[in-house]
């Protein structure tokens, strides 16, 4: 008997405008991941949602300090003045520093990635898009879960849920999550092996029904990682500039460092949303409180430019607590005018204490004792206020209209207290003491027309704004450089879309052409051979296609491809004018990414499930240099999952990461021709048991 007359696709749910829609019905260019899809994928981070989503990359100095970048949108520094470009939220709490939320993730509802800038009803620094991480709520029904994990590089994993109720009007949910796996890279110089990981999560959840119409969500994570080399560096182009291969070029799974480095963090955070509805709107309050220390030891040049006398590391501690409160009142129900209308506060202390130490080249000179460390002592306190609105009017069934916008004010007081100038590169050209402040203001509107076919596909045209607050050059070489604050971003995109579905919902086409001002984007380059950390503005334009589709090919095969081109250029950048006309950094011009699910039923009632996925990527430039030296080839990632369910609640699976085993550079800064890379990972493969009970 055929069944694909019967086949449909499942529908995707998404809170991409602050409310439970089809994804098929909302005019954004949104890219969705569910936990089936995600654990089938075997998706443990935002780095691995980013390879599977056309237009969206992410790359990190190291674990605590990631740096994702949509549509060529995105920031390069961590720095305790500035901000990142693209706005992370988790359970619609904004994560204000960039090492708030590249953890493991576990017991998720869903991703939602939100492409372009989401200036109206979402916070702070959306200029490029937003990250939305929906982790599951408590529900009144009993429900446990246990996975372990085992693989190789000695890989143990541990994750746990219990979900239930606790009263008549209280349920209750407890996630946690253990990982701990060894080294993939041997440093010949100490022997010792580096890029390990070591990450334990918790989370718990509280649903209390106040009444009949008032509902309290509170919630609490923790997260820490302890992890040894994880910004280990190997060398590319030696033999090019020196003539001679370096025993290590060429061999990503070595480095030779004069110290291994590491990197620690400890994150937190509580929240309570409160929901109240009434007969036609509805009433939000979310509050929420997040806090985050981290530690890093990065050793940038290893012992390779040694000969040339040169040698550094990077060092910084960094304490960081965030407050925010978003009121929203909403329209409930299916009138022809839909809105949604909100303030919001953000108030944020980071304290960051930062070095460029290149005192080893003293210990190679045979000046044992001497310092050349250049220290900033640097704090950034935040406050942001804002008042956004968002309507949709419904001319037909056919038309509607919507538009918002937001009004942003954002101030900055910023100080610091730099040390130890003089040192052997030049990275801090005299001490300084220093306060400043400065505070921005912008309203960011947004307009969509939406057309809805009969059978419901839909055809959108938007023109949104977003923006990021400038700020102060937390290292800056001089007292005038740490004085001055640098400009806002300001992002304005034209999107021309729509969102299809075929052939009886078998089959889901959704497209989007983008073309994207960018204004005063804030770069931050290190020239070690004129010891400046400089921060400059430039202008770019960005265009470009993205393309999603998906289908059941057969009963029980579904074939899902994604492609995103962008063309990316600088048009302005006045302290470098050779930049004009270069690709931005960390923006391939093709991405792509095709997964393939084939479900097997047997004949005692369980199943085998195989998925594979393939993730491309072409050449990518990690400076505004475009020098070769810091770029990654073109490169092909292949993933496979095998999964036995006996729709019982137990299942066995077999699963393997990068299994071509592609040499790939994740991360990388040139110098002299030269460039100092973080390496991808390797092949990995792992067994997980999962039972759950229910």
């Amino acid at each position: 008997m055929d069944n694909s007359a019967n086949l449909a696709l499942e529908e995707v749910t998404v809170t991409a405008q602050r409310k439970s829609q089809n994804l098929q019905s909302v005019p954004i260019a949104v890219s969705a991941f569910g936990e089936e899809a995600m654990e089938r994928g075997n998706m443990l981070d935002v780095e691995d949602v980013s390879a599977m989503t056309p237009g969206f990359s992410l790359s990190s100095y190291n674990p605590v300090t990631p740096q994702p970048y949509i549509r060529g949108v995105g920031t390069n520094s961590s720095s305790v003045g500035d901000d990142a470009s693209v706005g992370v939220f988790i359970d619609e709490v904004y994560a204000g520093r960039a090492g708030g939320y590249r953890a493991d993730m576990f017991d998720i509802e869903r991703v939602e990635v939100l492409r372009g800038p989401q200036g109206s009803l979402y916070g702070r620094n959306v200029a490029g898009g937003a990250i939305n991480v929906i982790t599951k709520n408590p529900t009144d029904t009993f429900e446990a879960k246990a996975k372990v994990t085992g693989g190789n590089y000695d890989l143990k994993e541990f994750r746990g849920m219990v979900n239930g109720q606790l009263s008549d009007n209280v349920n209750g949910r407890v996630a946690v999550s253990r990982r701990t796996r060894d080294g993939w890279i041997e440093n010949v110089a100490t022997g010792n092996e580096l890029a390990n990981q070591d990450n334990l999560s918790a989370r718990g959840k509280l649903s209390i029904i106040l009444g009949d119409r008032t509902d309290l969500l509170l919630s609490a994570d923790y997260a820490t990682d302890d992890l040894i080399g994880s910004g280990a560096r190997s060398i590319v182009g030696y033999e090019d500039v020196f003539g001679v291969e370096h025993p290590t070029e060429n061999r990503p799974d070595k480095v030779d460092l004069f110290v291994d480095g590491f990197a620690e963090r400890d994150m937190h955070g509580v929240s309570a949303k409160l929901t109240h509805s009434l007969e036609t709107v509805d009433l939000v309050s979310i509050t929420a409180y997040r806090a985050q220390e981290y530690a890093f030891n990065d050793d940038l040049m290893g012992t390779y430019l040694a000969p040339a006398g040169a040698a550094m590391t990077n060092d910084a501690e960094e304490d960081s607590s965030q407050f925010s409160q978003e009121l929203r009142i909403q329209s409930a129900g299916t009138a022809a005018l839909e809105w949604t209308a909100g303030l919001y506060l953000f108030k944020e202390e980071v304290n960051r204490v930062e070095s460029f130490d290149s005192s080893l080249v003293y210990t190679l000179m045979g000046y044992e004792g001497l310092s050349s460390r250049p220290v900033w002592d640097a704090s950034n306190d935040t406050t942001s206020y804002a008042a956004f609105g968002e309507a949709t009017y419904h001319f037909s069934p056919a038309l509607s209209a919507t538009f918002g916008g937001r009004y942003t004010y954002d101030n900055k007081a910023f100080s610091s207290v730099a040390t130890g100038s003089g040192d052997l590169f030049g990275f801090l050209a005299e001490d300084y003491d220093v306060t400043a402040e400065k505070d921005w203001k912008k309203f960011t509107p947004k307009a969509t027309l939406t057309y809805t076919t009969e059978n419901a596909s839909i055809v959108y045209a938007t023109i949104s704004e977003g923006y990021k607050a400038g700020g102060f050059n937390g290292i800056a070489a001089t007292e005038q450089g740490a004085t001055v604050a640098f400009d806002p971003e300001n992002a304005t995109n034209y999107e021309l879309g729509f969102k299809t579905s075929l052939m009886g919902q078998r089959v889901r086409l959704n497209g989007a052409v983008f073309y994207l001002e960018y204004s005063d984007l804030q770069s931050f380059t290190v020239d070690l051979e004129s010891g400046q950390v400089e921060t400059a503005t430039g202008d770019a334009e960005i265009k470009g296609v993205e393309l999603e589709a998906s289908a059941f090919v057969t009963d029980g095969l579904l074939l899902a491809l994604n492609y995103g081109y962008t063309d990316s250029e600088y048009v302005r950048f006045a302290s470098r004018p050779e930049i004009v006309g270069n690709h931005l950094a960390r923006t391939p011009e093709h991405s792509a990414s095709t997964s393939l699910n084939y479900e097997w039923p047997l004949a005692n009632g369980s199943a085998l499930n195989f998925n594979t996925n393939a993730m491309y990527q072409s050449q990518v430039y990690y400076s505004v240099g475009n020098v070769d030296a810091a770029s990654d080839d073109a490169r092909t990632l292949v993933n496979a999952n095998v999964t036995w369910d006996n729709y019982a609640g137990l299942k066995v699976a077999l699963w393997g990461k990068n299994l071509t085993d592609e040499e790939y550079i994740a991360h990388s800064f040139d110098q002299s021709g030269m460039g100092f890379a973080i390496m991808g990972e390797p092949t990995t493969w792992g067994v997980s048991v999962t039972r759950e009970f229910f």
